[in-house]
């Protein structure tokens, strides 16, 4: 299940990607974040856009967005630090077909730079800028630069981010894992298991994930998911 497109070996890539939660509103704990947006089947952009023309205010709302990460599962230290432990992992498919994609990562002052602020100027002087089609393109382009290229100084392209523009609804069907510390992982299983139960709210009993785990770890976790449905399936049968 690690490395890409059904190849083991393509380590440094993923068929997956993670939306890490944030401690804050609605509540100052990444967990319970986690928990509200699972509840509701939605992922909701915050009110900072992302992308070129996030500053544009005829299109800033189209900017707005959902952030994940593509680095591979077992590779996700450098990103918790920066977020918190507490991640929804996707197929990089599922994301794809509700209009998601990976960002584009260009430098500052280049000439694919300087030719997208061209396309931006023309549509903004566009007597009906906002039917422009460039602005389906803008919200995953970043621009970055070095030291002296403020405000563009900050290099991010090692989150290596997908975005999906607006807000994000999926099933529980359509988790491929979640990540927590191992020490809540019975916590939340026997939530999901309750909720099912008691008609409160959606399941989710995909792969439960630590993301300081080590790749064997995750691996043998992976397996023992696509295993269960085929042993429930056999027992079926035989009785």
């Amino acid at each position: 299940m690690l490395g890409y497109q059904a190849n083991a070996q393509w380590r440094d890539m993923s068929d997956f990607v993670v939306h890490f939660t944030k401690p804050g509103p609605p509540y100052h704990d990444a967990y319970q974040n986690m928990m509200s947006i699972l509840g509701a089947r939605t992922l909701i952009p915050g009110a900072e856009g992302f992308g070129i023309a996030r500053r544009e205010a005829v299109v800033a709302d189209r900017h707005r967005s959902v952030c994940f990460s593509e680095i591979p599962l077992d590779q996700l230290a450098r990103l918790v630090q920066r977020r918190s432990l507490y991640g929804i992992a996707f197929r990089k498919s599922f994301i794809l077909s509700q209009g998601g994609g990976p960002v584009w990562y260009v430098q500052y002052g280049s000439p694919a730079h300087l030719a997208m602020r061209h396309q931006l100027d023309q549509a903004l002087a566009a007597k009906e800028p906002h039917k422009e089609p460039v602005w389906a393109v803008t919200p995953f382009v970043d621009i970055q630069g070095d030291a002296h290229n403020a405000p563009y100084s900050y290099r991010f392209d090692w989150e290596r981010e997908w975005r999906v523009p607006g807000l994000l609804r999926f099933t529980e069907y359509d988790v491929a894992a979640l990540f927590l510390p191992e020490e809540v992982h019975t916590l939340a299983r026997d939530f999901f298991a309750w909720a099912v139960r008691e008609r409160a709210g959606p399941g989710y009993f995909c792969p439960v994930l630590d993301p300081g785990w080590k790749a064997e770890q995750i691996m043998e976790a992976l397996a023992k998911q696509t295993e269960a449905p085929v042993a429930a399936e056999r027992k079926s049968v035989q009785g």
